[in-house]
């Protein structure tokens, strides 16, 4: 028998190349005469090399797992952060429209606030043209009990035509009021008034209004700042 000197691998003595890694032998060599030549044992070189070929596909083995393992927690990741991304969205489709207002702890409040003054009884009247708010004013009494008033012209072309209004008032950047909706009808000086439903604690330092028409769709916006004081401001 003819052992390769390369690998170890046991050939036959005819052998001219190693079966197993094609190395030339150079003729026959009984395993006695190789291991005095070289001092090694050729069955346990083959058995080191067979170890180390199993050791490799074991590794590899485990490399393949590791990947595996890797792709699917990058998949599960990937599919968390678009669940979450969708989530997100339909948070968000909750937030404060232009025709909902806020209530002193930042919730979305659409409910009437003062209906003490009733719409008219006619039909609602369709704007010939975009309302704007023009010009008004904003009164506030000194009594602990008066509550605040807010008065818009937006024209006598309007007078006897239905809309809506709401007024948040604030200070310091927190709600005051809820700011809700409230259903009026213009005036024939072409002024629509609303007064806050009860009074405040502090004077407002600002006052967002909006103007709707009677489908509540927003017909303009304006925003007031005031200065912390009893009396009537006009913008």
């Amino acid at each position: 028998m003819v052992f390769c000197p390369n690998c170890g691998l046991e050939n036959n003595d005819s052998a001219k190349f190693c079966k197993n890694c094609g190395t030339p032998l150079k003729g026959s060599s009984p395993i006695k005469e190789d291991y005095v030549a070289t001092g090694n044992d050729p069955t346990a070189r083959n058995s080191n090399i067979n170890t180390s070929n199993n050791n490799l596909k074991s590794d590899n083995k485990n490399l393949i797992i590791i990947c595996l393992t890797i792709v699917i927690c990058a998949i599960l990741i990937a599919g968390a952060l678009v669940l979450f991304s969708n989530n997100g969205s339909d948070n968000n489709s909750d937030a404060l429209s232009d025709s909902a207002s806020l209530n002193s702890s930042g919730s979305v409040d659409k409910s009437a606030e003062d209906t003490s003054t009733a719409a008219s009884s006619e039909p609602a009247k369709t704007a010939e043209s975009k309302m704007d708010i023009l010009r008004g004013s904003i009164s506030t009494g000194s009594g602990k009990n008066d509550k605040t008033y807010c008065s818009v012209y937006v024209g006598e072309k309007y007078a006897g035509q239905n809309v809506k209004i709401s007024v948040l008032y604030s200070r310091d950047g927190n709600a005051l009021n809820n700011g809700n909706i409230v259903p009026k009808t213009v005036d024939s000086s072409g002024y629509v008034s609303v007064p806050s439903a009860s009074a405040f604690k502090y004077y407002p330092d600002d006052a967002y209004i909006t103007i709707y028409d009677s489908s509540s769709n927003v017909l303009d916006t304006q925003e007031v700042y005031l200065s912390e004081k009893s009396g009537t401001q006009t913008f």
